[in-house]
């Protein structure tokens, strides 16, 4: 292939049924990487990530975080959340206090996780230090005390979870912090949403989530269509050769060709063919600016069903892909995480990433706003329990992720797939999906590094090959990316080899009809409940100091007896809202139906974090006032619970440490 030769880009247009961008040739594209001129903050993005590749050594090259610190360990490593910047006293700043609240016990959970060393290892930006728009990550971090190089967990912790859409959080942000941090994203359209994602990671993480070792492989390979060929020829049939002898205690179920149907794909996905990892390689639909279907269908997985280019011509139909509406309210995809390659697959930018480049004039917008695919929305916000993260692609995923050229003239073969199998192997092995994925990062720092040399000696005149170029180029900006959403410091909760698998479903929260049309921001959310490892750990302190002697011991063995009946009494919280028409003798009397009560609403949570509530289904159910009394006595039982949790559990660390 000479450099006039068209280039196929990869994505299919589901409007037209046509590939989605014209093909170009590599002289052409050259010429557009040559013509643009970086920003300022881009300049300093480029000199970021060739500052940690160069940095770069045997001891630091995989991972962000500075040396010395365990990436598992979030007592070392840290985490926080971001959200965007708004004004107090703002519709905005309303919406983020109730979005924060849903969120409350994931942010309970890992301030607990976080600070058990150093109070300093959990933050929360909001307010004057969330992100402001068009700041710019130097900026930003500069402002929150941290400069370029390694995350250092006492300045800014190492895992980061941005809160928001893309256009108050941009994808840039997210690229760039994302080179020596481990950053994740969650946006979703209901406060519900939100409370559900929070409530099925703690739910995984301390409710006896136990996952089968499971991973399913599914490749699309669509009839006269080469890039859904190569990805399942090239990238992952023989990923799943290279992975089966490294991983003899995980069974690896492969969906290929003609296995590779919308059915499947929705057996895999919540269905009961549910494995803990999921990894797809297909295209992702695409649709015309101003469709109605780009929202709800953009970067849903194109699967075998679709006959090809050839046999197919005009609009995709529906039954070719699956979208995020194609999620059962019934599937339990509880505890997975899911890795698509494919176009659009994490979300798309509001311009054209692969589009002229001879200046900002010139961007070409492919939707109104930027905004994440619905499909991982929906997999993480199932009510039932959802899946923990997934790791996609925002704008188009190209082959040159396993592939380079001219690499295969030794080996027989071009595939490079060993960015793929590290992050594989870290993900399944029980690492964190944001440390998982620092070698994408280190693979991207790399390219950039190489591309911005070899710009700036173009610059000053030294002739180039454009098929070289448009390579390196595409490669770049392909390597960017590469995106997770859902809290990076999430991993797989695994059964032990050999051990009893457990995928219990995550209660929902149950409303009448008449607390159906309340405002989602009065659904109250719980804080977690102390884990069985809790428990653990203040036994085997009683029988410590029980093997003593002197009125310390005594008094330590009975300060902890306390602690744990206290911890056991806490594990269950039930508020119950009656209605009387004698308040007089309601008040008077301690047990409220002896004198006449009428109980009008109930929130129970469960020790494993899970919340219901329930009102009656029949009548007038409850009216919102007494919905929104309720539900603010709920909040309020939460907010004491988690602070006498976090009271006792401090009291035990620091006996624990005399």
């Amino acid at each position: 292939m000479d450099s006039h030769s068209p280039l196929y880009f990869n994505g299919i247009n589901a409007s037209t049924g046509d590939y989605l961008f014209p093909p170009s040739s590599a002289e052409a594209l050259a010429r557009e990487v040559t013509g643009h001129s970086p920003s300022e903050e881009q300049g300093d993005h480029l000199a970021d990530l060739r500052a940690r590749f160069e940095s770069m050594s045997t001891s630091t090259a995989h991972y962000g975080v500075k040396s010395g610190i365990d990436v598992r360990d979030l007592a070392q490593t840290g985490w926080g959340v971001v959200f965007p910047a708004v004004r107090p006293d703002t519709e905005e700043a309303r919406r983020q206090d109730a979005i924060a609240e849903a969120l409350m016990p994931l942010l309970d959970l890992r301030r607990a996780q976080a600070t058990a060393r150093d109070e300093r290892c959990f933050k929360i930006y909001r307010g004057l230090d969330g992100y402001r728009p068009d700041e710019g990550k130097q900026r930003y971090l500069a402002r929150l005390g941290a400069g370029p190089g390694p995350a250092d967990p006492l300045k800014v912790p190492y895992y980061l979870l941005l809160v928001g859409d893309p256009d108050d959080l941009p994808y840039s942000l997210q690229y760039q912090l994302d080179v020596q941090y481990a950053v994740g994203r969650i946006h979703f359209d209901t406060l519900a949403d939100y409370g559900n994602y929070a409530r099925s990671v703690v739910s995984a993480e301390t409710g006896g989530l136990r996952l089968a070792r499971e991973l399913a492989m599914f490749g699309v390979a669509n009839a006269d269509d080469p890039a859904t060929q190569l990805s399942a020829q090239n990238l992952v049939a023989p990923l799943a050769d290279l992975l089966a002898p490294l991983l003899p205690d995980w069974k690896i179920r492969r969906y290929e060709g003609a296995e590779a149907t919308k059915a499947n794909l929705g057996r895999i996905l919540g269905g009961d063919q549910t494995p803990a990892v999921v990894f797809t390689a297909s295209h992702g639909t695409g649709f015309n600016r101003g469709d109605a279907r780009q929202r709800p269908h953009q970067g849903a997985l194109l699967c075998q069903d679709w006959p090809g280019p050839v046999a197919w011509r005009g609009p995709l139909a529906p039954d070719f892909y699956f979208a995020g509406e194609d999620l059962r309210h019934e599937a339990r995809p509880h505890g997975l995480i899911m890795f698509n390659f494919a176009c659009y697959g994490a979300g798309t930018p509001r311009y054209n990433d692969y589009g002229q480049r001879s200046g900002a004039k010139a961007r070409t917008p492919i939707a109104d706003a930027p905004f994440l695919a619905a499909l991982p929305q929906r997999l993480l916000a199932h009510p039932g329990g959802g899946a923990l993260a997934t790791i996609g692609h925002v704008e188009r995923a190209w082959g040159c992720s396993f592939m380079w050229r001219g690499s295969g003239k030794k080996t027989g073969s071009s595939a490079q797939l060993a960015v793929f199998e590290s992050a594989m192997r870290d993900l399944l092995g029980g690492m964190p999906v944001g440390a998982a994925l620092e070698c994408f990062n280190a693979r991207y720092a790399e390219l950039a590094s190489d591309l911005s040399v070899e710009l700036e000696e173009i610059g000053f005149g030294r002739n180039y090959n454009p098929m070289e170029l448009a390579d390196m180029w595409t490669a770049n900006n392909d390597a960017r990316g590469y995106t997770i959403i859902g809290d990076p410091a999430v991993r797989l909760p695994l059964a032990p080899v050999g051990g009893t698998t457990l995928r219990p479903v995550v209660a929902e929260i149950v409303l009448g009809r008449a607390a159906e049309s309340a405002p989602i921001a009065s659904t109250p959310a719980s804080p977690p409940a102390p884990s069985a490892e809790v428990f653990d750990v203040l036994a085997a302190l009683r029988d410590q100091f029980g093997a003593g002697s002197g009125p310390f011991q005594g008094l330590a063995v009975s300060l902890l007896q306390t602690l744990e009946k206290t911890l056991t009494d806490l594990a269950t919280l039930e508020i119950r809202t009656f209605v009387a028409s004698d308040m007089q003798a309601a008040s008077a009397d301690p047990h409220p139906p002896s004198a006449g009560a009428e109980l009008r609403a109930f929130t129970r949570v469960r020790s494993n974090g899970a919340l219901e509530s329930y009102i009656p289904a029949s009548g007038d159910g409850a009216d919102k006032a007494l919905w929104d009394r309720h539900a603010d006595m709920v909040r309020q039982a939460q907010a004491h619970r988690a602070e006498l949790l976090r009271a006792l559990l401090e009291a035990g660390i620091s006996l624990a440490k005399r």
